[in-house]
C-alpha cells in the first residue's frame, strides 16, 4: 500500500519536540535553588504545553497519513498510535498523562503551581523516546 505521509512535516514537529525537551531539561537543572523564579516556571510550562503539542500533531500527521481511524480527541490518538503500534504501551500511559496535564497548562493556568510543573520535569524521557518511536516506525513503514 502506498501512504502519503508528510514526513518533512513530521521533522518539523519532532525538532520542536527535541527544542521543548531540551528547554525542560534545562529548567530542571536550574529547578534546585530558584524554586519560586517566575521565568523558569513560564518557560517550562510552555514548554511541557508545546511538547504536548507536538505529539498530538505528530499523531495526527500520521493517522491521516497511514489511513488509520479516525480519532474523537487527543487522547484517542495516543490509543490510536498505541493500537497501531507506534508507541508502546508504557509510553501511551505516560503521554495521555501528558495530555490530561495539557488542560490544566491551556485552561487551568491561573491555579497551576510551580510544584505541579515541575513534577512534570521526568517527561523529558518520554518525549526523546516519543522522537524515537516516531521515526522507528516511519523506517519500518516507509523504508526511510
Amino acid at each position: 500500500m502506498v501512504y502519503d505521509v508528510d514526513t518533512d512535516r513530521i521533522e518539523r514537529q519532532l525538532r520542536v519536540l527535541r527544542e521543548c525537551a531540551a528547554v525542560l531539561e534545562e529548567t530542571k537543572r536550574r529547578t534546585g535553588a530558584e524554586q519560586g523564579d517566575s521565568v523558569l516556571f513560564f518557560a517550562a510550562s510552555r514548554a511541557l504545553h508545546l511538547a504536548v503539542e507536538c505529539m498530538i500533531d505528530v499523531g495526527t500527521v500520521m493517522i491521516d497519513g497511514f489511513i488509520m481511524r479516525d480519532p474523537g480527541g487527543y487522547l484517542d490518538i495516543v490509543d490510536i498510535l498505541e493500537d497501531e503500534r507506534v508507541i508502546p504501551a508504557e509510553g501511551a500511559e505516560r503521554i495521555r498523562e501528558l495530555v490530561k496535564f495539557r488542560d490544566k497548562l491551556v485552561r487551568g493556568y491561573d491555579r497551576l503551581s510551580f510544584d505541579e510543573v515541575m513534577a512534570q520535569m521526568e517527561t523529558v524521557a518520554v518525549l526523546s523516546s516519543f522522537d524515537r518511536w516516531v521515526r522507528d516506525y516511519l523506517r519500518q513503514e516507509l523504508g526511510t
